[in-house]
């Protein structure tokens, strides 16, 4: 079977059944031929664009496509299927990409995606990777049409990924948002930057000059937020807001901003380079995969407006889940409380430091 299988660029196509254990239940012995009757649809939806069944595993079909507007085409076919036939809800996750072929079959990284992506879908939706959703895009498939979703995390997936929802007559257009790993009332940790004094060093650098320096700034914040896993939620000249799922990743990422614009030229004018100010802070994010953090954004926002020239500033929050950990050549020094700009209540504030290299 292996010396047939499709090489090179291919699209991996995953489904599954959503709430199948709340169906059985349901239907008892009729249960047996619902999901035979699934099965059916979904086979003959696959074979007719060409997709070759790798696997398929309890509720669940893994199917490889040599051409990604086929994947979308049986994906389409599949559900039209399934909402005329059954009540049987579905989710589908297709992604393209250049697998290895082993001896058991495909390996990689593009396996796992696909099947998170399908993870992150609803019953009745089409979830497309970016990847797929460019090909999708450029062949301009008729009577399809796709929704951007923007960006979301996904299990065991270090970077945010870009997903697209598969708009067609005869499917479901509106559900909840993906899936993803940052889920409504998780703990986050945010990290909040600005150049002080930004607005006369932009006119001290004239336009052209202050454009390159915010792209060398912000590409410096992007470069050390996405070493540490974290990603970049906000941009806005020189004011940046980042999400990090471990506070040390924030920690270490925001110590090394201040690090590379101290050290690196990213500025015409090495008298004109504004200081940083940056604040870190922990808390309960309200609806992150659609940009609402709630609480815990305005208050790291007071943070950083409080922060001093070169200083980044630290929640008590951040600190007591850091509590413990040793973080390398870097230090919390108690700030004591303080009553941060537009708060009334007065909050413990940590500075962290850089250790120095003599002690």
């Amino acid at each position: 079977m292996v010396s047939s299988l499709p090489t090179g660029t291919v699209t991996f196509l995953f489904s599954d059944i959503e709430g199948s254990t709340e169906l059985s239940r349901e239907h008892g012995a009729a249960w047996g031929d619902l999901r035979a009757e699934h099965r059916r649809l979904l086979s003959e939806a696959f074979a007719a664009h060409g997709g070759s069944v790798l696997e398929t595993e309890g509720d669940a079909f893994f199917v490889v496509f040599d051409r990604a507007t086929d994947a979308l085409e049986a994906a389409v076919e599949a559900q039209r299927a399934l909402e005329a036939g059954t009540n049987v809800r579905v989710r589908i996750g297709i992604h393209t990409t250049e697998p290895h072929v082993h001896s058991d079959g495909y390996v990689g990284v593009g396996v796992s995606r696909s099947a998170r992506i399908c993870a992150a879908a609803h019953g009745g939706q089409i979830v497309l990777s970016q990847t797929t959703a460019g090909i999708v895009e450029d062949q301009n498939v008729a009577g399809v049409s796709l929704r951007d979703l923007g960006e979301h995390g996904l299990k065991d997936i270090p970077q945010p990924q870009r997903l697209f929802q598969v708009e067609a007559d005869g499917l479901q257009s509106e559900f909840p948002p993906p899936a993803a790993s940052t889920v409504a009332g998780a703990i986050g940790t945010l990290l909040a930057t600005d150049l002080l004094g930004w607005g006369q060093t932009m006119r001290q650098l004239g336009d052209e000059a202050a454009i390159a320096a915010v792209s060398g700034y912000q590409s410096i914040v992007e470069e050390q937020v996405r070493a540490h896993s974290g990603r970049v939620l906000e941009r806005g000249a020189d004011q940046t807001l980042s999400l990090f799922s471990r506070p040390e990743e924030a920690i270490i990422a925001a110590a090394l901003i201040r690090k590379a614009l101290d050290e690196r030229d990213w500025i015409d004018s090495p008298a004109n380079k504004p200081p940083l100010c940056a604040a870190v802070h922990t808390g309960r994010l309200a609806r992150p995969w659609g940009g609402h953090l709630g609480s815990p954004a305005l208050r790291v926002t007071r943070l950083r407006a409080a922060a001093e020239p070169g200083q980044i500033l630290v929640s008590q929050a951040t600190q007591a889940m850091l509590e413990g950990q040793i973080l390398d050549r870097l230090s919390l020094h108690d700030l004591g409380e303080r009553v941060l700009p537009g708060m009334d209540e007065p909050s413990r504030v940590y500075e962290l430091l850089d250790v120095p290299a003599d002690l």
